[in-house]
């Protein structure tokens, strides 16, 4: 059987293993919320279920940051179903420094990382869990990251092995959920909300991808699913309701020949959306360090419980 390349960093991962053992699989881990260096805050893009345009979610949103100078990177850690290369034209292998260290690719700003930078496009990953362990902590740890502000975490669909490693083994400042208006899809989307909820991970916001049609001929915005049932899910869930993303054709072969929307046609409808769905996410995140900040000074956490229990009392 042939073999597949290896992950261009120093830890080697084999195409093919026998069935680890736990005390092997334990190995592979990384210190537990270990820091990943040079990134101030990762936040998680995700889905309930394929097919929703989580991909072009992450890279619009991750090209509008850059925009409005954020320092932001990307990992894809949709190890079977990598795309962040081709959306991002970044198709080529990990570059090396002088000091041996694997660097991430740039384009449009951004810096990514994929394993579609290590295997040809037609490659298949033929990986158990316990080598997606290893290939994750090593695309997080052992790639020379610059400093960044933002790294967007492209997750695979569902609540599976990938985001729960992510989560136990990375610091994660929050998570942002995208769905379609359809009910299937709603429905997923709450399954990940919970999963964020129940493991205390904020959920900065939803985003309702493909909620319209932009007509390529005379430009009109039609509607392809009932409105509000992403809106309605925000809500019932207290996350908040980032706002819809029509569908555009002419943009997507754009984005798919590795220019995204907001930077092929910055001025566009579905441009300026994402452009203020990054706000959304740069105001979230900045409040967020400021409860970190707040949480890890004794005085001001003291100041804030008794300020409650004040508040509480009268």
């Amino acid at each position: 059987m042939s073999r597949l390349p290896e992950f261009p960093i120093p830890i080697q991962i084999p195409a093919q293993a026998n069935p680890a053992s736990a005390a092997d699989e334990s190995a592979w881990y990384a210190e537990p919320q270990a820091a990943v260096a040079g990134i101030e805050d990762i936040v998680l893009v995700a889905s309930g279920k394929g097919g929703v345009g989580k991909s072009t979610v992450t890279v619009n949103l991750a090209c509008a940051l850059a925009q409005a100078g954020k320092r932001v990177g990307i990992l894809d850690a949709d190890l079977y179903g990598p795309s962040i290369t081709r959306m991002m034209g970044t198709e080529r292998e990990l570059p090396v420094d002088d000091e041996g260290r694997t660097l991430p690719v740039e384009n449009h700003g951004v810096w990514t990382v994929s394993v579609g930078n290590v295997l040809p496009p037609e490659a298949a990953l033929v990986w158990k869990g316990p080598l997606v362990t290893q290939a994750l902590t090593q695309m997080f740890h052992d790639i020379a990251w610059p400093e960044l502000d933002i790294l967007l975490v492209d997750l695979p669909p569902g609540t599976g092995d990938v985001p729960l490693t992510i989560l136990e083994q990375i610091p994660v400042s929050g998570a942002v959920l995208v769905t379609t208006p359809q009910k299937l899809s709603i429905v997923d989307a709450a399954r990940g909300i919970a999963m964020f909820h129940d493991l205390d991970i904020p959920v900065f916001g939803l985003v309702e991808n493909m909620n319209s049609y932009i007509c390529p001929c005379c430009g009109e915005v039609q509607a392809l699913f009932p409105d509000g049932a992403a809106e309605s899910l925000a809500q019932r869930k207290s996350v908040k309701f980032l706002g819809g993303i029509p569908l555009d054709p002419e943009g997507q072969l754009l984005t798919d020949g590795g220019t995204p929307l907001v930077v092929s046609r910055p001025q566009g409808t579905v441009a300026q959306l994402f452009v203020g769905v990054a706000a959304e996410l740069a105001s979230a995140v900045e409040r967020e360090r400021a409860f970190r900040a707040r949480d890890s000074n004794e005085q001001m956490r003291a100041e804030h419980e008794a300020f409650w229990e004040n508040l509480l009392d009268d």
